[in-house]
């Protein structure tokens, strides 16, 4: 289907598989840069809301606690965090748990509960943490320096925050008198140790984040930060652990000094982070859009300049195409081969109407020579349609003329008689007058066929011809000694037709049967029948049980002027099939079992004279 398609529509499809190539990678490098690009921007939420959680924990570590307006302002600033973030991160119920907590922390008046109310404070806020870590693409940063950074600000610094106060709360029990001195000074151990290797995977991850750091900036921003942590933590804890030895309430304000400053360097090294990894997400982000920029720009060049190749192939291949195909068209209406195209070029197109005008030029020239063949062949043609003319006549009216011999002998030997049977002699006068009125019907009929002059038709019983054409032949038959068999179907339909060409193939094929069974010693036997066939139309067969038809000659029994008898023309069966295709119908012939043959033709039935 798609050779025969025009060019222009060629093209068209051509072009719009090139335009889905081209959008196809469009959307493809869209939609995969969108989803890049809305990860980081899921993770800037999640920065943005810890952003509001660090100010909290600022809070909760300051020296003095928060007043009462600065305690509404953070929880306020909590709940508009959360609802920012509540289209993307799942984190309303925690959030809510950790307001409440924090409201009963802070109108806590229990000095001596404070502390341990504290670390549960800072534990839910981490776990608040670690579920905006979750659902903000966090845990699954791709590159290796944000990933790194990612679990600094979102895992490691609030473990670290929640260790420290849990450190200071327990030292603060064991003054208070709350733990036995041997217990307590390995629980103190015990949460050093816990604290200190928080502090070493943070130099760790740092240092990771600094290998897969582009710019390599993170270690000069942060680093003197997370030093400036480390020292402090490793004075804090060398103050807690000269004061368990002997553990004395004096030595509080400067341990609670050397937490504060622990905790504010935590929380300033946190903030440096988290700008940080801030940092770097926007610049993923502006990377990622420049890249899609620049990724369409260069698909945008390449589909201009498709376009542009598209137009130039459309302008040298569509008009000169149109303009061959118009120039071949009126040729083949007008026959003029004197028209030339006009297009010139060397690429394939013009050699090709190169060829296409030599090819006008010798066809020209062959004209010119068949219309001097043609005025030769006239001639020979009409004298060849006026033997073919009068060689059908002959064929045709050699029945007709014969029985009005026969019928004139029967009429001479009935008058020769002693008493002259006049009776019998009218009877044979009659068949005369028929046969020649058949006769000159026939010469009628045969010189319209020539000429293609259009006969009146009428509805015929077929019924009707067979038994006239057996009427006709009976004597015939009977004289040859032919068991005749008529199954002729009753109540069948009227066809539209020429009664005396619908009679003479009937006559032709019934009087060939008999011919054919002439000269044989086996049992002779005819059979005219006439059957409903498919598509409402009669089939009519004439079968015999003679010799049958030569395989080799069935392919040619139909031509003209092909016959197998000594004595034949080899024109009834051409004629016949002549017939009955003007009278929309076929004739064929298929042979019996065992031997003979039988010829069959459709008409159709019911029908009206156009």
């Amino acid at each position: 289907m798609f050779k025969n398609l025009p060019i222009r529509t060629k093209l068209l499809i051509l072009w719009g598989a090139v335009l889905v190539s081209t959008i196809a990678p469009i959307y493809s490098l869209i939609a995969e840069k969108k989803i890049a690009i809305d990860f980081a921007r899921k993770e800037l939420v999640g920065t943005e809301y810890l952003t509001t959680v660090r100010a909290i924990y600022s809070a909760l570590l300051a020296p003095s606690p928060a007043g009462e307006a600065r305690q509404s302002e953070l929880l306020t600033a909590l709940v508009e965090a959360d609802g920012r973030a509540s289209h993307r991160l799942q984190t309303t119920s925690l959030a809510q748990d950790w307001a409440a907590m924090l409201r009963k922390y802070w109108t806590n008046e229990d000095i001596s509960k404070r502390s341990s109310l504290l670390t549960e404070v800072l534990a839910k806020g981490q776990e608040l943490i670690t579920r905006i870590s979750e659902d903000s693409n966090l845990t699954l940063d791709p590159d290796l320096d944000t990933y790194y950074l990612h679990s600094i600000t979102m895992i490691k610094i609030p473990a670290f925050m929640t260790r420290l106060a849990e450190l200071q709360s327990y030292f603060e029990a064991g003054v208070r008198g709350h733990e036995p001195a041997g217990m307590m000074e390995g629980r103190l151990s015990m949460l050093m140790g816990l604290l200190r290797s928080t502090s070493d995977e943070i130099h760790h991850n740092l240092e990771s984040a600094q290998r897969g750091n582009p710019d390599a900036s993170l270690m000069k921003n942060l680093g003197p930060k997370f030093t400036t942590l480390r020292t402090g933590l490793q004075s804090y804890m060398g103050a807690v652990r000269v004061s368990v030895a002997g553990i004395d309430a004096r030595d509080m304000p400067a341990i609670h000094q050397f937490q504060h400053q622990t905790a504010e360097s935590a929380l300033t090294a946190w903030a440096a982070a988290q700008a940080e990894l801030d940092r770097l997400l926007h610049m993923r982000v502006s990377s990622m859009i420049r890249r899609l920029l620049a990724g369409l720009a260069l698909i945008g060049a390449f589909s201009v300049l498709s376009f542009i190749a598209a137009l130039l192939t459309h302008r040298h291949i569509v008009p000169p195409l149109k303009q061959l195909e118009a120039v071949a068209s009126e040729v083949r209406s007008t026959k003029d081969y004197s028209l030339r195209a006009g297009y010139r070029s060397k690429d394939e197109i013009g050699r090709v109407t190169t060829a296409f005008n030599d090819m006008l030029e010798e066809l020209s020239a062959a004209r010119e020579r068949e219309t001097a063949q043609a005025q030769e062949f006239a001639r020979a043609t009409q004298l060849t349609t006026m033997g073919a003319m009068a060689a059908s006549i002959a064929h045709e009216i050699n029945q007709p003329l014969g029985a009005i011999v026969t019928n004139s002998g029967a009429g001479l030997r009935w008058l020769a008689n002693p008493s002259p049977d006049l009776e019998k002699v009218k009877e044979a006068l009659g068949r005369i007058r028929r046969d020649g009125h058949l006769a000159s019907e026939i010469i009628a009929s045969v010189r319209s066929m020539v000429r293609r002059d259009a006969r009146p038709k009428t509805l015929l019983s077929v019924n009707g011809l067979i038994e006239d054409v057996v009427g006709h032949l009976q004597d015939t038959i009977s004289a040859e000694q032919i068991a005749l068999q008529l199954d002729l179907a009753s109540g069948v339909p009227e066809v539209l037709g020429d009664r005396v060409q619908l009679e003479q193939v009937i006559l032709n094929l019934t009087t060939n049967a008999v011919d054919a069974m002439r000269r044989q010693d086996a049992p002779k036997r005819l059979r005219i029948s006439s059957t409903p066939g498919e598509h409402n139309t009669l089939i009519i067969t004439i079968a015999d049980t003679g010799e049958g038809i030569d395989p080799s000659h069935a392919d040619r029994i139909f031509d003209p002027f092909f016959t197998t008898k000594s004595s034949g023309m080899g024109l009834g069966l051409a004629i016949c099939r002549s017939i009955i295709e003007a009278h929309g119908g076929r004739l064929w012939a298929s042979p019996m079992s065992p031997r003979g043959t039988a010829f069959s033709f459709s008409l159709s039935a019911g029908t009206t004279q156009a």
